[in-house]
């Protein structure tokens, strides 16, 4: 076997070896900022969401206070 046979036969398997490490460390690259991307849009969503559902209960507390108003009012009426 010479030098070139030698060098060919160790050489191309870790080429082959080192390309397929350096592609998968792009694929993963690749996924973790596609994860990064969707983390922050839920985020916002959650964010937002909150904001509303807040806002909902805020209105459903302004509700809930002119009831029991109102129901204090008919009683101070039945009262008299």
């Amino acid at each position: 076997m010479t030098d070139t046979q030698l060098y060919l036969a160790i050489g191309l398997p870790i080429i082959a070896v080192l390309t397929s490490l350096i592609i998968s460390l792009v694929h993963v690259s690749g996924i973790r900022e596609d994860m990064r991307a969707m983390r922050t849009e839920f985020r916002e969503e959650l964010r937002e969401f909150r904001t509303e559902i807040r806002g909902e209960i805020g209105s459903l507390r302004a509700d809930l206070n002119t009831l029991t108003g109102k129901v204090i009012e008919i009683d101070n009426r039945l009262e008299r």
